[in-house]
């Protein structure tokens, strides 16, 4: 038996202080954030900017209301904030200061909203609201698909399936933080997971699943394997012993095998993987668009140009040319959340949010090491995740992000996860 089967960690409907009137608020909030960040409302006219203004006025009411109690989470959660007012202060140099200002605010307010939910709620509630919201975006994603319901292309120009995303990465990436969600809430206990709530996942994996394939987003194809796999061995005291063995050998055929095989049939294993998820060596001009960003990294090295500000200052306006030329069309954006630091607020911002993420990463692997925690093992599943596709895409850098959203209720919430479960434990101890 796990000892997270002995050690209850905090209730899933656990209120604070003034509270329970606000009980129905709070979890609309959170279903609100979840639902804006992920951009599943960005094709819906004006509904994306109205829920954020929702987000930002609850939000600002429901922390006055807490206040003391706020300042001492925030206390505990330095760390969470290290980066916004970095970038806020990078007003000073920036060299499009407004953008820089707006920007800050935005990145700001998206930590907060991120701190109260994570303070607010379970991981283990974070995660059933995170598996429910994305697959109703995989099912809407399909519905258009199968009847073009909404007045928009299906597919994007690259093909692959968008659905109500603005691209095939996007619903890819959200697809693939669902199914890992779902993989973890089968394997969590029946007293924190019922066993209907078990079966009711199935079709929503399915959805999820074909949602996954249709987009063609290789990034997410690929990390879905190695990311359950992590899940699996991390929880292998719930998982059965033929689905590690099975896993194992796969792997093993994958990166072991498979390479020797294609380079004694004449292939060059890296072009034929690259070939079969429709990329080039340029990673479909990405490593063009990370050779401007070098440039502005080499000119500007110790504090960059301001947060945000490479993306509207004048004098930029012939490497933002270039950038555009390589591919950065659909978003303005490096494709690489290391590099739209470095070049936004310079060392001190990357190392900002490598704080934040190895801060994370310590918290859940704490609270799974002491508890055996299934929700603390997904947590570090999905903040791997994030990085990685973060390496690779627009996020984890800016505000209204769903990766930062995500990054930071995860770090917050684990902590308060681990606070309950030591106040358990002394407890016991007492009794």
């Amino acid at each position: 038996m796990a000892v997270t089967d002995q050690i209850p960690l905090r209730a899933q409907g656990e209120t604070r202080p003034g509270e329970q009137p606000w009980a129905l608020v709070d979890v609309s909030l959170l279903g609100l954030t979840i639902a804006a960040s992920s951009d599943m409302l960005l094709r819906f006219g004006p509904a994306q900017t109205l829920s954020w203004l929702m987000c930002y006025g609850l939000t600002l009411l429901r922390i006055g209301m807490i206040f003391p109690h706020f300042l001492a989470l925030a206390g505990r959660n330095r760390i969470v904030f290290a980066y916004p007012f970095l970038c806020l202060s990078s007003v000073l140099w920036s060299t499009a200061p407004s953008e820089s200002l707006v920007g800050g605010i935005q990145l700001l307010m998206t930590c907060l909203i991120a701190t109260f939910l994570g303070w607010r709620y379970s991981l283990t509630l974070i995660l059933r609201a995170l598996a429910v919201i994305l697959s109703l975006g995989a099912a809407l994603s399909l519905l258009h698909w199968a009847t073009g319901i909404f007045p928009w292309p299906v597919f994007t120009r690259a093909g692959g399936l968008a659905g109500i995303f603005s691209h095939k990465s996007m619903l890819g990436l959200r697809v693939l933080i669902a199914a890992l969600t779902i993989l973890a809430l089968w394997l969590m206990p029946t007293r924190t997971i019922s066993r209907r709530s078990k079966l009711w996942l199935l079709p929503a994996m399915a959805m999820v699943l074909m949602a996954l394939a249709l987009s063609q987003s290789a990034t997410a194809l690929l990390l879905l394997p190695a990311m359950a796999y992590v899940l699996f061995f991390l929880c292998r005291d719930r998982t059965p012993p033929l689905v590690i063995v099975l896993l194992f050998v796969g792997a093993m055929v994958i990166f072991a095998i498979a390479p020797l095989v294609l380079t004694l049939l004449g292939f060059d294993p890296i072009t034929f993987v690259l070939n079969a998820v429709g990329k080039d060596a340029t990673l479909t001009g990405r490593t063009e668009i990370w050779k401007v960003a070098g440039e502005v990294i080499g000119a500007h090295p110790v504090l960059g140009v301001g947060f945000g500000a490479f993306w509207k200052a004048e004098e930029f306006s012939v490497l933002r040319l270039a950038t555009q030329h390589a591919g950065a069309i659909t978003s303005s954006s490096f494709h690489n959340f290391a590099l739209e630091i470095l070049v936004s607020t310079g060392p001190l911002g990357l190392l900002a949010v490598a704080g934040l993420i190895g801060t994370g990463l310590s918290r859940l692997a704490t609270l799974h090491s002491r508890t055996g925690s299934v929700a603390a093992a997904i947590g570090i599943v999905l903040m791997l995740t994030l990085v990685a596709t973060s390496f690779l895409g627009p996020a984890l850098y800016r505000g209204h992000d769903f990766a930062m959203v995500l990054v930071v209720m995860l770090v917050v919430s684990a902590q308060e996860d681990l606070r309950a479960a030591h106040a358990a434990i002394g407890r016991g101890r007492a009794g």
